[in-house]
């Protein structure tokens, strides 16, 4: 192996347990690396102990549930719900009765991360009469994220108020090129949400095979500035029928790279997500991979069901797969405090 770079990822991983800022110089080595060379397995591998020092060994499976299916005349290109493409039709909402019924059915298996996941107009009234519901007929100690449009700091107050902890919202990876949006706004709203009562949780994404390790490196600069719970490292998947359809996808040794690159970068200030759920990303350093249910932007099929390739228990798996033991709500409070 390179003595050189070898020596750079060991003196990381001493500011990376002291939840030490790196330099952009030492990310862009890392992300320089062959993902399948020994050196990027030595960056993985000290990624993973990083993240067993600072986070107590401890992983965790999210639920996120697509609350809402329409047709988007945003039509970014990597979404299956642009109207454009005519993959979806039919406008449907996600009875609160069986959104409540799932994360009852979860919390008492143990489960306590969800995200209700919306499409870009959705209304902030429903959400959070939506939210208010859930917290009434579902009692315990369980973190309630919400992912939907743009928001000010008062509509984010106004969420938080209604019962959520986080909002997921991220500016992605082509936006303003791939999407209708200035990404200005989307990072107004990343901030609007840090200035408010909930916790943001951002994202890269959607990584695809075009996109720079600069683009990459800025991403993350930005994100750390807004001391976010969690990052997640999202995998684009090219939907047939979609722009992206005949594209490659980045294959899961890069995805993993990427999710080290971010423990390191983070240390223990944060979950790091990897999906969709990726095992060699997981025994990288990421610890947080999800379950989805409902309306979901990646995939063609429009009905809102569960999804039956991969469920909770094969997440749990993964997760112990990993080397990890699955936390509990108390495990992560110092990181997302509710």
């Amino acid at each position: 192996m390179d003595g050189d770079i070898i020596g750079i990822i060991d003196d990381a991983k001493e500011k990376a347990l002291n939840n030490q800022d790196l330099e952009r110089n030492v990310l862009r080595r890392f992300l320089e690396l062959d993902p399948f060379s020994k050196e990027c397995q030595y960056l993985g591998e000290t990624a993973r102990d990083v993240a067993r020092k600072t986070l107590g060994n401890k992983g965790r499976v999210g639920s996120s549930i697509g609350v809402d299916l329409r047709p988007c005349t945003m039509n970014c290109k990597f979404c299956s719900l642009g109207d454009k493409w005519g993959l979806v039709r039919d406008n449907y909402d996600m009875p609160p009765e069986q959104i409540i019924e799932i994360i009852k059915n979860l919390t008492s298996k143990g489960f306590h991360q969800f995200t209700l996941r919306t499409t870009e107009f959705y209304s902030l009234d429903d959400l959070c009469v939506l939210s208010k519901k859930v917290r009434s007929s579902v009692k315990g100690s369980y973190i309630l994220t919400v992912n939907t449009g743009e928001l000010t700091t008062d509509d984010a107050n106004r969420l938080y108020d209604a019962g959520f902890n986080a909002a997921y919202h991220t500016v992605r990876l082509g936006e303003g090129k791939d999407t209708p949006f200035d990404p200005e706004v989307r990072i107004n709203t990343m901030r609007a949400i840090s200035k408010s009562n909930l916790k943001l949780s951002c994202g890269l994404d959607p990584i695809g095979v075009e996109h720079t390790n600069e683009e990459i490196l800025d991403k993350l600069e930005l994100f750390r500035s807004l001391n976010p719970m969690a990052i997640c490292t999202m995998k684009r998947i090219n939907v047939k029928g979609t722009p992206f359809e005949n594209v490659p996808e980045i294959d899961n040794m890069r995805h993993a790279q990427i999710a080290a690159i971010i423990r390191m970068a983070s240390g223990g200030r944060n979950m790091v997500a990897a999906h969709p759920a990726n095992l060699q990303a997981l025994k990288w350093g990421a610890n947080h991979i999800s379950v989805e249910t409902g309306a979901n932007p990646r995939d063609s099929d429009s009905y809102m069901h569960s999804n039956d390739t991969f469920g909770h228990e094969e997440a749990v798996r993964m997760i112990h797969d990993a080397g990890y033991e699955l936390g509990v709500s108390e495990d992560f409070k110092r990181i997302a405090p509710y």
